[in-house]
């Protein structure tokens, strides 16, 4: 069985040679530009990755999804989101950077939840 890359134990086809093998959320303010290098990504990395970064974001009601091309591959952005209510008593809704995935494809159950969006949100 290969493994994932949240598990540590990856097999030698799911990094990037050089990329260390961590989901955790960025802590200088900003998400690296490159982002991690997987060579493909599945719903189940992008669960563990929320489900990580709900412990940092416990607040957090809803994830959000995004893909774009990058480059010859896909650039995958995970968020948190939360509804936080303004000073007016309205509710304004905020967000935190989990993860940016770059990867040359993604998997099928991945592409699947896609279909002909670019953006994914879970609640």
């Amino acid at each position: 069985m290969t493994r994932g890359f949240h598990d540590h134990r990856a097999g030698p086809d799911q990094h990037t040679d050089g990329m260390p093998p961590s989901t955790d959320p960025p802590t200088t303010g900003g998400a690296p530009s490159d982002g991690q290098h997987v060579q493909i990504l599945g719903v189940a990395d992008i669960v563990m990755t929320i489900l990580e970064a709900r412990k940092a974001m416990p607040s957090a009601t809803a994830a959000a999804v995004t893909r774009e091309k990058d480059d010859g591959g896909i650039r995958v952005r995970v968020s948190l989101l939360e509804d936080t209510p303004s000073p007016d008593g309205n509710l304004a809704g905020s967000e935190g950077l989990a993860a940016i995935f770059v990867t040359r494809q993604l998997g099928q159950d991945l592409t699947d939840a896609f279909g002909d969006k670019d953006v994914i949100i879970l609640k």
